[in-house]
């Protein structure tokens, strides 16, 4: 079967969101992530010093192991930078991997980013660009809350866009087989622990599953 490649903003976005969806595939396809910035604006919550880049470049690699991951291919952009001036770049550096990789299937963000964070926004417009160009992948899968706030904050996010519908979803997949392994990889990022933390308190109210609005390719594209 052929390969599936994952493609996010930060260092963690790969446990907390795809995780058990990873896992899943891993059993039966080689799987890879393409991580576009470091993280390095983040907190880091544990003890460890240092370059919190590199920390979380390792994190992610940790994360990367258990999960099934083949390779992690790293993009270095500045967490929080990604702005109209990158996107063509970006997108460049990204098709050039998935040539080498000829994947059937891409895994990226839904449109708004699920938390409304630009960077995870920015990544899934590139990615979508990106599928746009390459006949050769068959279909795009966004990662999408079904349950979710929907409000204005004051902290980090500014807006966090609603969550779909149930009828909007085009694939749920059940991750309860996988779920120590997601759980696991999510705590691979322990300088992240507070959002690990955070989301782990509201799983027990959850359904085990993750759900995915899918594009499928309609026409040839001359490259």
């Amino acid at each position: 079967m052929k390969p599936v490649v994952a493609v996010f903003a930060h260092p963690d976005d790969e446990a907390f969101f795809t995780g058990g969806t990873l896992a899943t595939f891993a059993k039966e396809r080689d799987v890879y992530t393409i991580c576009v910035t470091a993280g390095d604006a983040g907190l880091n919550s544990s003890d460890k010093t240092g370059s919190l880049a590199e920390i979380r470049k390792e994190e992610l690699l940790q994360s990367g192991k258990i999960l099934g991951i083949k390779q992690t291919f790293f993009l270095d952009y500045k967490d929080g930078t990604l702005s109209n001036g990158l996107y063509h770049e970006v997108a460049d550096k990204i098709q050039k991997i998935l040539e080498d990789i000829q994947p059937e299937i891409l895994i990226t963000f839904e449109l708004r980013g699920i938390s409304g964070h630009l960077d995870h926004i920015a990544v899934s417009m590139i990615t979508s660009y990106v599928f746009e160009r390459m006949a050769q992948i068959k279909e795009l899968w966004y990662f999408a809350n079904t349950k979710g706030p929907h409000s204005v904050r004051k902290d980090y996010f500014i807006f966090w866009p609603p969550a779909y519908d149930k009828s909007e979803i085009s694939k749920t997949i059940d991750v309860n087989p996988v779920w120590d392994q997601k759980v696991e990889a999510m705590k691979q990022h322990v300088s992240q622990m507070h959002d690990v933390e955070r989301i782990l308190k509201q799983y027990p109210q959850r359904p085990k599953e993750e759900n995915f609005i899918i594009v499928k390719q309609t026409t040839e594209k001359t490259e």
